[in-house]
């Protein structure tokens, strides 16, 4: 089975990444999960605050303070996850790097270009209707690995 994985999240001090959103789609089934904090923004360094905010308003446009799942399930939740994956596609290589220290599959990387543009969510969490959703970026993800497929194995059975 194929698993498309994506990410967004904050950075915190020693540009540490806390992921605040997780989204899977094989095709057939999806998860989507969205963390509480560590600990509270005002507990960041005034430039740290900034950039959640930025991120906040700007990016995936999640707030700090949302989400129902504990941020310490997040290794579980990947061990289950992934534990049927034959191939895991992540975009970007610091998302890549990051998800590898939580399992032992191997992770593609998919091109980091074209860059993901921000579209509709596929969730309630946001605070706007156009921001980069985590779940709206493995439904494209997955749509695009599946044409390039297709076109590979097309091109593959062509007569020429």
């Amino acid at each position: 089975m194929n698993l498309v994985l994506d990410v967004q999240g904050f950075k915190i001090e020693h540009n540490k990444f806390i992921v605040k959103e997780l989204a899977g789609y094989d095709g057939q089934q999806i998860c989507h999960y969205v963390f509480k904090p560590p600990f509270a923004l005002d507990l960041l360094p005034p430039d740290l605050q900034t950039q959640a905010t930025w991120l906040k308003q700007n990016h995936h446009c999640i707030n700090w303070n949302s989400g129902f799942t504990p941020l310490h399930t997040f290794p579980k939740i990947m061990d289950d996850l992934t534990k049927h994956a034959d191939r895991i596609f992540v975009k970007g290589v610091e998302k890549a790097n990051y998800l590898r220290r939580f399992f032992r599959k191997p992770v593609i990387e998919l091109d980091e270009q074209p860059r993901l543009e921000p579209a509709s969510t596929a969730c309630f969490y946001h605070s706007k209707p156009i921001t980069m959703c985590a779940l709206s970026n493995v439904f494209y993800l997955y749509s695009q690995r599946q044409t390039k497929w297709r076109a590979r194995h097309h091109d593959k059975n062509s007569p020429t």
